[in-house]
């Protein structure tokens, strides 16, 4: 038998459709002559927690560390047992074995990991989908790979769960445990990539907070000249500025504007150049994040999830969670399919797609900047947008758009830069002068065709749009001179695009001269499959937090960083880790090699931290000064007038009583305990008379959660009413 293995049961049942398998068993879907296909509802397998090895780590203690599995064991998950067992009779019976999982390294591990368990021995087959229209199974189908050329990619998922495991599981249990000794009771998660992450934020908010301004003065000069009349820009000379070239002699920028204004100048440089700048590349998982978060807001969990569900359930998008802004040259013979796909689907996009040459060389299909999956594009498979989410279609059309600009004249200009001088005195003007649009005639603005969070330069010259023509030598007069006074900025706070792009490009964060020029070009922080949920992880634990588009570390967090080493902080030796890796997915690293160097660093920093331990949690050490002020915000317990905490349940966050004599709880509404209303405070129900119970969720006939009077006699009674935390009396509520 033949056995293919998805990833998820909308994967299975697409390409089940394509091969025409349409009977249904329970767990799986066969033909009855030889062909099945099940999925494995993504990891079916997680590694053994500490205590799973033995009973003796179920406590947190340094005498227990570190921890180093000798042989590494994994267990079913308890919500995915029936499904195992539905794939261990398949892989008993198969004769070949198609992973069909998503073509990446953990895709590959996801079928692996259980062919391994089963012990299977036969032969192993690759289905590289990318996508998951019609079209692009069958080219996945007809171009099949051994098996062995994709295990390394599996060798390199082992060596990322095994490598997080240990580095997590030690240095987490190690620092909790020296935290505590130091009265600080919350758990300190410490992992290979969230920590350094929480870092750069550390550092950018410390930056801020310590940042001393400074002022600086810039000029502007009215220039008239034979053809008109135009703005200039002063530029001090260096005995007068800082090493970014802003003046910081306030009495000479005076004394230069009351020389020049109404002198006699010289046109010093007239050069006009023409310009080309060529479409937007299609984008990759980072880049989409980044352009979704400075255009919409989303977070980059929001866009992954909407970038999913093109892919998975709208079969509209390519495999989202890709590296790569490039497409193979193999792509070309798609090019008139996807066109015709966009216009069925939507018929707005009919005059774009006219405008479009087809035969166009975008720089865009390039074989040899291919990672493991190309760029995210449209499928050339009609889709029905009405079923489409905001974010989906906001989504959908951007990668439209990004898609079809390949296919459209590049954007051409003439850039003009005239020099002024006035005696000793220099001036300079910038012009961009639009002569052709091109690929911009898809976009209403620059901001709507730039994936990146540029920023704005706020203190440099500013483009003009239009600058008379003038010549070298010309004359000119210098009408008017105007001086602003201005003080220098930190750098700005990270949004989720900057700090993703932070990511993506850790080698400009990195001082460690060892990894900079490794990591220029090759490796950032995490995985665009992986940066989103780092992001939140890092939310939901506590260590940041978010104030509308800016994310803030917490005190929390900055405690932290303030006692891990340095080796842990730093993004640069985890990104060397991650290029580690991507040596082993390629084949060109050795996964046994690489878990020895991780276990034995992480061995020799355990033990060096459970000598120090006397010395670090002292009254006057390190953790103790450092963990003082991290608690967090406490209020008084409704109860018993004790301390609450905010804490993080399997259902949300709560509030609970730190004395030991109450230890109550209360929900939290945003950030705040709320006490909870007793029964005899409960209002009855207007139609039963029972009692009502207050409860969170959507209330029928409403489209947002919120909290809502719900009647106990439900499901015999579904009457509700509507619940106001500003009403002053229950008996309001029936107003």
């Amino acid at each position: 038998m033949d056995l293919y293995i998805c990833e998820k049961p909308s994967q299975a049942k697409d390409l089940a459709a394509v091969m025409g398998v349409t009977q249904h068993g329970d767990g799986f879907i066969h033909d009855g002559s030889g062909r099945a296909i099940t999925w494995a509802l993504g990891h079916l397998l997680e590694l053994y927690m500490p205590d799973d090895y033995d009973e003796k780590y179920k406590a947190w203690s340094l005498e227990t560390l570190p921890i180093s599995p000798e042989s590494w064991r994994s267990k079913v998950r308890r919500s995915s047992s029936k499904q195992y067992k539905v794939i261990e009779q398949l892989v008993k019976k198969a004769s070949t074995v198609y992973i069909s999982t998503d073509y990446d390294r953990e895709g590959e591990a996801i079928a692996r990991s259980l062919l391994d368990r089963f012990r299977y021995q036969g032969p192993v087959k690759r289905v590289c989908l990318t996508a998951l229209d019609e079209s692009s199974i069958r080219k996945a189908l007809r171009n099949i790979k051994d098996g062995k050329e994709t295990i390394p990619l599996y060798y390199a998922s082992l060596s990322r769960q095994r490598a997080d495991w240990v580095v997590g599981m030690n240095m987490s249990r190690c620092y909790t445990v020296l935290a505590r000794e130091v009265g600080f009771g919350q758990t300190l998660h410490i992992g290979r990539v969230i920590t350094p992450t929480v870092a750069l934020v550390c550092q950018r908010d410390s930056e801020i907070a310590n940042f001393k301004p400074s002022p600086f003065w810039t000029m502007d000069v009215g220039v008239s000249v034979q053809n008109g009349q135009f703005l200039a820009h002063w530029v001090p000379p260096e005995e007068c500025s800082d090493d970014q070239g802003r003046c910081t002699n306030k009495a000479y920028a005076e004394q230069v504007a009351a020389q020049v204004k109404g002198a006699q100048a010289l046109i010093s440089k007239a050069e006009t150049k023409a310009g080309k700048e060529s479409a937007p590349l299609p984008f990759d998982l980072t880049s989409l994040q980044q352009y979704a978060a400075k255009r919409w807001g989303y977070s980059a969990q929001e866009t992954l999830d909407a970038a999913q569900a093109l892919y998975e359930k709208h079969k509209a998008t390519t495999y989202p969670r890709t590296d790569c802004r490039y497409l193979p040259e193999s792509q070309k013979e798609d090019i008139p399919d996807i066109l015709q796909a966009l216009i069925l689907s939507d018929q707005r996009v009919s005059g774009l797609v006219a405008g479009a040459d087809q035969s166009r060389s975008s720089r865009a299909f390039n074989d040899k900047k291919i990672t493991a999956h190309h760029a995210i594009i449209p499928t050339p498979a009609k889709t029905n947008i009405s079923a489409m989410s905001e974010k989906e279609f906001n989504l959908y059309d951007a990668i439209r758009r990004f898609y079809i600009a390949q296919f459209y004249s590049p954007f051409e200009f003439n850039k003009t830069t005239i020099d002024v001088q006035c005696g000793n005195h220099s001036f300079t003007a910038n012009g961009k002068t639009h002569l052709r649009q091109g690929w911009k005639v898809l976009f209403n603005n620059d901001a709507e065709s730039s994936p990146q969070d540029e920023g704005d330069d706020l203190d440099g010259p500013k483009e003009q749009e239009k600058l008379p023509k003038v010549s070298q030598g010309e004359p000119a007069l210098i009408n008017d001179s105007v001086i602003t006074d201005k003080m220098t900025r930190p750098s700005p706070h990270f949004t989720e695009a900057t700090l993703l792009s932070a990511m993506e490009n850790i080698a400009r964060f990195v001082t460690e001269e060892k990894f900079k020029q490794v990591l220029k070009d090759t490796a950032g922080l995490g995985t665009p499959a992986t940066r989103a949920g780092i992001i939140q992880g890092a939310v939901d634990k506590g260590y940041l937090q978010r104030k509308k588009k800016l994310l803030i570390a917490t005190d929390k967090a900055h405690a932290l960083i303030a006692v891990v080493p340095a080796a842990i902080k730093s993004p640069g030796m985890t990104a060397a880790w991650e290029q580690e890796l991507e040596k082993i997915a390629t084949g060109n690293g050795n996964m046994s090699v690489f878990m020895q160097q991780i276990s034995g660093w992480i061995v020799q920093m355990i033990q060096q931290l459970k000598q120090n331990a006397p010395t670090l949690t002292q009254p006057e050490g390190i953790l103790a000064k450092a963990f003082k002020n991290a608690e967090g915000p406490t209020h008084d317990c409704f109860n018993c007038g004790g301390k609450l905490k905010r804490l993080k349940g399997k259902n949300g966050f709560f509030w609970g009583c730190q004395n030991e004599t109450c230890k109550k709880t209360f929900p939290d509404n945003r950030g705040k305990p709320e006490k909870r209303i007793a029964a005899e405070d409960c209002p009855d129900c207007p139609d039963c008379g029972k009692p009502m119970r207050l409860r969170k969720g959507k209330a029928p006939g409403k489209k947002r959660a919120s909290s809502f009077w719900g009647c106990t006699g439900y499901p015999d009674c579904k009457s509700t009413m509507p619940y106001s935390r500003k009403k002053k009396s229950l008996e309001e509520l029936f107003d």
